[in-house]
Order: structure tokens, then sequence, then C-alpha cells
């Protein structure tokens, strides 16, 4: 019972390491006002840490111990998944006012993507703690550009400063607590399932990258650098996956 008390204790405090790591670009984007082409390089690199994140530490454990077929079809659903989300986000920016006060669309998507950035990093600590480890620091590289994006887009908005640190709290809680839930309810769940929800979550992640991230980057047009910056990020996370054993 202590056993498993201290693990789930480490598990937190590995997704503590991340979320605050998170929350970093939350206090960055009160500090500095950026130009875009920064904001942009870093969407570009972080983008590329979550593709090697999926194609690295994700996909190839999912393949090799769930059922192919249902593998493809929880990858194809997390895409889905994302989708889904993005209408409903659409959706309530609609119907806010004009598009120019704060939305909570906008919002809701990046919290629901921390949420599973937390699930993936719990779910990967059922397998082994050292896979959270590499999947909690990849995360947290890929999402303090997003903190940063979504405290910058409150700042400019008019927000006020009192509710963008809700927000950036907001970020710690979905991370950690999406950590413990992927942690708590999976761990004791046959490995199919957890393949499977593995699966799922990186479709998701993959799709957050080509309909989210890159997009949100090359808004203002695509900078030459972008290239060398995802092909960074992808082998940064390349690099750390074969020394963080």
């Amino acid at each position: 019972m202590g056993g498993a008390v201290n693990e789930f204790l480490l598990v937190l405090a590995i997704a503590a390491v991340a979320a605050g790591l998170t929350w970093l670009g939350a206090p960055v984007a009160e500090r500095f006002d950026l130009p875009h082409r920064v904001v942009s390089g870093a969407l570009q690199f972080a983008a590329g840490v979550v593709t090697a994140l999926v194609a690295i530490s994700l996909m190839p454990p999912a393949l090799r111990n769930g059922v192919t077929e249902r593998i493809v079809l929880a990858f194809f659903l997390g895409g889905v998944v994302f989708v889904a989300v993005e209408l409903i986000a659409q959706r309530l920016l609609a119907d806010s006012a004009a598009g120019e006060g704060a939305s909570p669309g906008f919002y809701i998507a990046i919290l629901v993507d921390l949420l599973v950035d937390g699930v993936v990093i719990g779910v990967g600590a059922t397998l082994t703690l050292m896979t959270g480890v590499l999947l909690a620091l990849g995360m947290a590289i890929s999402t303090a550009p997003l903190a940063f994006v979504a405290t910058a887009t409150a700042k400019r908005q008019g927000i006020a400063r009192r509710q963008r640190q809700r927000l950036a709290y907001l970020f710690v809680v979905a991370i950690i607590g999406g950590a413990a839930l992927g942690y708590l309810v999976l761990r004791e769940q046959p490995l199919d399932v957890r393949m499977f929800l593995i699966a799922l979550a990186s479709g998701f992640l993959i799709t957050t990258v080509t309909q989210s991230m890159i997009p949100e980057a090359n808004k203002e047009g695509e900078p030459g650098f972008a290239g060398i910056l995802y092909i960074g990020g992808l082998s940064l996370y390349g690099l750390m996956a074969l020394t963080i054993k």
C-alpha cells in the first residue's frame, strides 16, 4: 500500500514539473510583448516535439502491445475528438461579442489539450515511471508556448490581470489533474485498454499539431526558418528518448 502511495506521489511530482514549466509561459507573456516571429518559432519547435513524442514514445508501444486494428481506430478517433472540441470552441467563439472580447472557446480548447497531455503523462507512468518522466519533459517543452500564446491573447483582448492569472493556474490544474486521473483510473486496467487510450491521445495530439499549433504559428505567414525549428523539436525529443532510460 505504501509503495503504491509513494508511486502516486512521484507521478504527481512528475506532472507538477511539467505543469510548472508550462506555467512559466504565462508570466513571460505578462512581462514581455514578444513579436509574432518569436511566438511562431516557439510553436513550430513545440509542434516538432509533439510529433516526435507521438512517433517515438506513444504509438510504437501501442502498436506493439495492442491489437493493430483497434489501435488504428483509436488513433483516428483521437483526431475526431480534437475536431469535435474545435467545433464546440468555434461555436462558443461565434456566440461571443463580435469575436473581440473574451471568448471562452479558444481557452477551452487549450485547457482540454493540457488535460489530455496530463492524462498521457499519467498513462505513460503506468507503463514505467521513466516513461512518465520522458513524456512530462516533452509535454512541458510543447505546452509552455501554448500557455504563452493563451496569456498573450487574453492580454491583447483586455481580460483583467486577475482573470489571466486564474487562467494560468488552470493550466497547472489541468495537467496535474489529468495525470492523476490517467494514473489512478487506468493503472489497474488491462494493457489493451491503456494501449487503446494511448493511441486515442496520439491521434488527438497529432491533430492538434496539424490543425492548431502550426496554423497558429503561420497565421501571419510561414517564417523561412519554420522547418528548421520543427525538425529541431523532433531531434531534441529524439535525443531525449534515446538518452533518458
